[in-house]
């Protein structure tokens, strides 16, 4: 009869956790298996996953189905008993492992957190390929490892010799005069692979039906893989649970970008939250709260540009917008997706051409095209944006009394179609897109007070400013 494995008894479950740890170490003693920001995480080999409660529970009671403890009999002698897990002693054995593999919350992936291993000392950026962990500054490829802490791993095989003809013919016909477009798409493919998100943008591609949106987004989906995609809505965005689906994935496509309703200020609030590197709370079903940085990229597609209820306009500035204006509708090509599919190792390089370029200029490209589309967005955005910019100056020096500003903005709100609104919200308004605005009350030279906004005035040449 096989002798059972005896570890120590459920009561002192650290003891226990310390007995296991090398069922969750490498060879050369890596930790596999860590604990971090609320969940579990386990290396595959290129990347590192999460694994739900359930999964490393199922896993405990397996391992110690069959193991006994030592405990003293009636007798004072020690007797061999079964360790039996329930889900109390299961529970507390988790947690005590959790605590001696913990990650630190404030760790960000893709990161070094093995200093000894291969390439930890290197702040180039790592683009994990199945073959190897890519170190973009150089272009060698390092040994896999759990060393490197990293959410996404490219299921291509890094091929410096490989080239994408049929890509790079398909982004001439989208662009043919427009270079810059190409050049940005390249660097956001770069920047997506290489787990970055320090850029604060997210890429908008708007033009008509079957005009490679789709084409596009789903060649960046097959490079970072299908298990790292998210694919939210826009609304869904702004409910309860919207942002749980986004938990540990590197990469969001939003299909869809109409939104209802006139109050999106929840959804503008966390798009801003996602793509400006914020640490947030994020509800998740029947799971204990997240809470951390989410490395999601976001990737948006429409037809027409979106609107967006945002007072201070500061989410148009938000974007990378590529504008698309040829339709291939009735034209399509059925076979297109499946020669790209077969280009997947020449568009890695592409891509990593495009992420060398932006650690070189430190600047996702803004397309000449994009900027009168993004000055659009912000006043469809922020009428109140639109009206500084056409008709008022800032500055320290400037200033203007606030009934005069009011006259002038109902004024120009009426010519335009935008509802004024009350003195109130056009005073909160204004100092969203002019932060360093204040009111004061000075005497006019009859001794009265009068409100008066500091760091705006009209323009110089406004031919409709109030007769003082």
């Amino acid at each position: 009869m096989t002798e059972l494995e005896e570890l120590p008894a459920p009561s002192n479950p650290l003891a226990v956790a310390r007995r296991l740890l090398p069922d969750w170490r490498t060879s050369d003693g890596h930790l596999m298996c860590r604990r971090w920001r609320g969940s579990w995480m386990r290396w595959n080999g290129t990347c590192w996953k999460e694994l739900d409660e359930a999964q490393m529970r199922a896993s405990m009671y397996t391992r110690l189905e069959h193991v006994t403890f030592s405990a003293p009999g009636k007798d004072g002698q020690p007797e061999q008993r079964d360790w039996a897990p329930t889900k109390q002693k299961i529970g507390n054995l988790l947690d005590a492992l959790g605590a001696i593999t913990l990650l630190p919350t404030d760790t960000d992936a893709p990161a070094w957190i093995n200093a000894d291993q291969v390439g930890g000392q290197d702040d180039s950026p790592i683009v994990a390929c199945s073959n190897g962990l890519l170190r973009i500054r150089n272009r060698i490829l390092l040994p896999h490892g759990p060393g490197f802490f990293n959410l996404v791993s490219v299921p291509f095989a890094y091929d410096p010799q490989a080239t994408a003809p049929t890509w790079e013919w398909f982004l001439r016909e989208i662009w043919p005069d427009d270079p810059d477009a190409v050049a940005a798409l390249q660097e956001w493919f770069g920047y997506v692979l290489s787990g970055r998100t320090d850029q604060q943008k997210i890429l908008l591609m708007v033009g008509p039906s079957r005009s490679g949106k789709g084409t596009i987004a789903r060649v960046l989906k097959e490079l970072v893989g299908k298990e790292n995609l998210a694919g939210p809505t826009l609304a869904g965005l702004g409910t309860n649970f919207g942002l749980s689906t986004l938990v540990g994935k590197p990469l969001a496509v939003i299909s869809d970008a109409r939104l209802s309703g006139n109050d999106n200020s929840q959804v503008v609030e966390r798009l801003l939250t996602i793509s400006g590197e914020d640490t947030i709370d994020i509800d998740r079903k029947y799971r204990e709260v997240w809470t951390g940085k989410l490395p999601t990229r976001l990737m948006i597609l429409s037809n027409e540009l979106p609107h967006f209820g945002d007072s201070s306009g500061v989410i148009a500035r938000r974007f990378i917008l590529l504008n698309m204006t040829v339709s291939w509708l009735g034209k399509e090509d059925p076979t297109l997706f499946d020669k790209l599919r077969a280009e997947m190792p020449g568009i890695i390089n592409w891509a990593l051409d495009g992420l060398a370029r932006l650690e070189t200029k430190a600047r996702i490209t803004e397309p000449a095209s994009s900027r009168e589309a993004i000055t659009t967005m912000q006043d469809t955005a922020s009428p109140t944006s639109a009206f500084v910019r056409e008709r008022c100056t800032t500055g320290p020096t400037c200033s203007v009394p606030v009934d005069d500003l009011w006259m002038v903005w109902r004024d120009w709100a009426e010519d335009n179609g935008v509802k004024p609104g009350t003195k109130q919200i056009f005073g909160r308004n204004l100092l969203s897109v002019v932060p360093q605005l204040n009111r004061t009350r000075p005497r006019d030279a009859h001794g009265r007070q009068v409100a008066t906004y500091n760091g705006i005035a009209f323009n110089q040449t406004h031919p409709h400013q109030p007769e003082s």
